[in-house]
């Protein structure tokens, strides 16, 4: 079952004192809300398909395919991501995801994320980086 506290390893009381502590940021600013979409993406992509009761179609498929080469990987993981994205982070629009391939390290698998927010009345761009770590964890910076 997705649980995103168990994910990013903060329980819902400590979310909620950190809510607290942080209110001079306030919950409009485009700082908290980069941040939380940080978060909830983090969550989204290091939950697999099914892991959810509530919600079996939540996550990522398992890309786990020896057959594919590191290219073809990257295309269908980015696909992947971009649906995922589009379908459970609305705060998102205008999407575009690149794959970034590292030739000295072929099986390293990196993304970056381009978009659009709306805070307040204005669109703000926001790029975010994704890498695809040894243990298959979603890392966003």
């Amino acid at each position: 079952m997705f649980n995103h506290d168990d994910t990013l390893g903060v329980s819902f009381f400590q979310r909620l004192g950190d809510e607290k502590e942080h209110v001079s940021d306030g919950p409009e600013s485009i700082e908290y809300v980069i941040a939380s979409i940080k978060r909830n993406i983090s969550g989204l992509l290091n939950t697999r398909v099914g892991e959810s009761q509530s919600c079996p179609e939540l996550g990522l498929f398992d890309f786990n395919d020896a057959n594919s080469g590191s290219f073809d990987l990257g295309v269908r993981i980015k696909s992947g991501i971009k649906m995922c994205i589009e379908r459970f982070e609305p705060r998102l629009s205008h999407l575009d995801i690149r794959v970034l391939h590292d030739n000295t390290c072929p099986f390293s698998l990196r993304f970056h994320i381009f978009g659009k927010i709306n805070v307040k009345t204005e669109q703000e761009k926001i790029e975010i980086d994704l890498f695809l770590d040894s243990n298959r964890t979603y890392r966003v910076s």
